[in-house]
């Protein structure tokens, strides 16, 4: 995966990383622009840079990559987290919950995401696709928006974005914290081998940029 070096976005601090988003995020101008934010620690410091700042919601749908199947108000879900950073009532509205009933069926009425911001896992697994996961094949192919699956941790069903459906978004931002995960990233593999990040960058690596911070 060497050839991704010209894909790295190398950033001295995280506040610099999440200038470079509320950038990219404050560049969308379409009438209703379209974004895929991600769970995580890595994004936490910028979803609080976007509470700070004044944006008109309403010219904005917000959904997640992956979700875990609770309660919002539970501890472990990314949305609840998200909105309890972010703490705004217009925000709310933007949002299409994963776990509310019919969210598939928004997201299949969806042609395009102007952007998406993905973090990896220390196992090179992206959203809720993990390696050796028992329905791999059907979220790397499958033409659905989202699958059910019940791996990972902590031990919750999730629900995730398929590969399909990533691939539906304009920009990808793959943020990268910390050296053993870039040079995870970085690693090459065997076709046998092959992490679910890999096969995004396969799948997608004309979209993709890493935004990495050491």
């Amino acid at each position: 995966m060497n050839s991704l070096n010209k894909k790295v976005v190398s950033f001295n601090s995280i506040s610099d990383l999440d200038d470079a988003l509320l950038t990219l995020f404050n560049n969308l101008h379409q009438p209703i622009s379209r974004i895929v934010l991600s769970g995580g620690s890595t994004p936490t410091s910028f979803y609080k840079r976007l509470s700070e700042t004044d944006i008109k919601w309403s010219n904005y749908e917000i959904t997640l990559s992956d979700e875990r199947d609770v309660e919002i108000l539970d501890p472990l879900s990314n949305e609840g987290s998200i909105k309890a950073i972010i703490n705004n009532n217009s925000f709310n509205r933007s949002f299409i919950s994963l776990v509310k009933e019919g969210a598939q069926s928004r997201l299949d009425l969806i042609k395009s995401y102007d952007l998406c911001i993905l973090g990896m896992g220390a196992d090179g697994h992206i959203a809720s696709i993990f390696p050796n996961m028992s329905n791999l094949s059907e979220a790397l192919h499958h033409k659905s928006s989202l699958i059910n699956l019940n791996d990972g941790y902590p031990d919750v069903s999730r629900l995730t974005m398929t590969l399909n459906e990533i691939n539906k978004s304009k920009q990808i931002i793959l943020l990268i914290k910390g050296e053993k995960k870039f040079n995870l990233l970085m690693d090459k593999r065997s076709d046998s081998e092959l992490l679910p990040v890999d096969h995004l960058f396969i799948q997608m690596i004309d979209k993709i940029k890493i935004f990495k911070v050491l």
